[in-house]
């Protein structure tokens, strides 16, 4: 807020004289000179995300229940490495990539975006061998594409890593992976362009008979920009304490529960005089209504019309 203070006559005067006598120069007030930096708006900001703090976290439970979707294939428990996430241009990271591999997309509309996992053909050879009953210390041949028998165990893997990252991410952010395909070059892709900027996230497999392989899991860095806050957090939000599994048994056992299911045909009424005049064979007319209310548990919640199907007598659900 600026100052109202008015300058008095002195004050004035010794300005004027100063102004005069060179005492005081006309300039001095004016700003020094300093360097300006070219700033583009809606470019890039390295440190928005910050140290992706919850990614981190997010990948060290990944990597440790990887090892239960991995184990059915390999028979052995694999020792499974995370490396911290890595800011890289897709363009340089598809270069350092193997000419054959498997990359992987999937929608997460949470983020409004998609991910992409690559996974290594070694890792897939030794997987198939291991599951044939060898030791996972096959010879890995160079090819242009997969055998419907890779192809098979390729997609239970894909389809186990997406249900596991989906999990890992229930704790932080509700983000569900639907998968959308798979190609072995990156060229036919449908991803993001080369020079966007995406996290790379690495998780190096370790087997007793190979040498290990990487398997990568890429976001858009502009798709983890709306939740940079929730990403660049220090303190986690712990779980709500349900029950998940209690609550399915429960609802399943609640499905199961018999009620009576009771169409009223007929209503028909009764004096005394008539009730105490019958006899065995005597037929009583009553009258049928056009709509049969149905009661469950004896409360009428449905309507019906009544007819026959397949011999039987049946109601038809109308309201």
């Amino acid at each position: 807020m600026a100052s109202t203070r008015k300058l008095s006559n002195e004050e004035v005067s010794a300005l004027i004289e100063g102004l005069h006598d060179g005492s005081i120069e006309p300039n001095m007030s004016q700003t020094k000179k300093v360097e300006c930096r070219p700033y583009v708006f809606g470019g890039e900001d390295a440190g928005l995300l910050g140290d992706l703090h919850t990614l981190r976290l997010i990948n060290e439970r990944f990597g440790r229940q990887l090892r239960n979707v991995l184990l059915p294939m390999l028979r052995f428990m694999p020792r499974i490495s995370t490396l911290a996430p890595e800011t890289k241009r897709f363009d340089e990271y598809v270069k350092k990539s193997e000419q054959f591999v498997s990359f992987t997309t999937a929608r997460a509309d949470a983020i409004k975006g998609m991910i992409l996992i690559q996974f290594p053909p070694k890792l897939i050879s030794i997987l198939v061998n291991s599951f044939f009953g060898g030791r996972g210390n096959c010879a890995v041949t160079h090819q242009s594409e997969f055998t419907p028998t890779e192809e098979r165990i390729l997609q239970v893997i894909i389809d186990g890593a997406l249900k596991t990252l989906e999990d890992s991410w229930r704790e932080v952010y509700p983000v569900s992976f639907e998968f959308m395909g798979s190609e072995t070059n990156p060229a036919f892709t449908s991803f993001v362009e080369g020079q966007e900027a995406v996290i790379v996230s690495s998780f190096v497999v370790q087997l007793p008979y190979a040498e290990p392989s990487s398997i990568d899991i890429l976001y858009p860095r502009q798709a983890l920009k709306q939740i940079a806050t929730i990403l660049r957090s220090k303190i986690q939000r712990v779980g709500d304490g349900r029950d998940l599994k209690w609550e399915a048994r429960l609802q399943e056992a609640l499905l199961n529960v018999e009620l009576s299911f009771v169409p009223l045909i007929a209503n028909p009424t009764l004096t005394i005089r008539e009730l105490l005049k019958l006899r065995v064979d005597m037929v009583i007319d009553i009258q049928t209504f056009e709509q049969v209310k149905i009661y469950v548990e004896g409360e009428p919640l449905l309507v019906g019309l009544i007819g026959e199907q397949d011999g039987n007598l049946a109601v038809r659900i109308v309201g």
